[in-house]
């Protein structure tokens, strides 16, 4: 299983072993825009005009298909699927490579909570809470990723929220003061 961290200072490892990933540094932001968009095939050209805003558009063009071969080397070798699904006019993150990444887990646990047992929402957003290491894509200055840094540091500080909030109803003053 490929583990990719995001959420802070990015690093990678393969099961638990660290994975040194080493491509140039447009590379990182293609790799985050494919995977934060997972579900859908992304159209080749709005992915070059996003990552290269003040390129001509053959330019941007040309880098994206650079990039996608340096992003193929970068990544750890894959017998079974591919790790990218390319067609003439899209490119998608393949969703059945065996990829565990932290802000997919950290969304998931994030959920609806209100049908929960208090126990088991407590569990579920500490878990969300300790995977948040920091501000997405640390050190990364992407005009695209301002609004998922955004989204995703809203969504911690509600989760922080939430705990203390449910702490507070079960009197559990130190576990709230924790969150605080």
């Amino acid at each position: 299983m490929f583990h990719v961290f995001f959420l802070g200072q990015p690093r990678f490892s393969i099961d638990a072993t660290p994975y040194p990933f080493t491509a140039r540094p447009k590379v990182l932001p293609l790799l985050a825009y494919l995977l934060l968009h997972r579900n859908t095939p992304l159209a080749r050209d709005a992915l070059a005009f996003a990552l290269w805003t003040d390129e001509s558009e053959s330019n941007a063009r040309a880098n994206l298909r650079r990039h996608l071969n340096y992003l193929r080397q970068a990544l750890p070798p894959q017998q079974n699927a591919p790790w990218l699904l390319q067609e003439n006019q899209t490119v998608q993150w393949n969703p059945n490579a065996p990829t565990w990444f932290d802000v997919m887990e950290f969304e998931a646990q994030t959920t609806d909570h209100r049908k929960q047992t208090t126990d088991d929402a407590v569990r579920r957003l500490s878990s969300a809470v300790a995977l948040y290491q920091g501000d997405l894509l640390e050190n990364v200055y992407e005009d695209w990723l301002v609004p998922e840094r955004e989204r995703l540091r809203a969504l911690y500080q509600e989760n922080l929220w939430r705990l203390v909030s449910l702490a507070r109803a079960r009197r559990d003053f130190s576990f709230a003061l924790q969150y605080a």
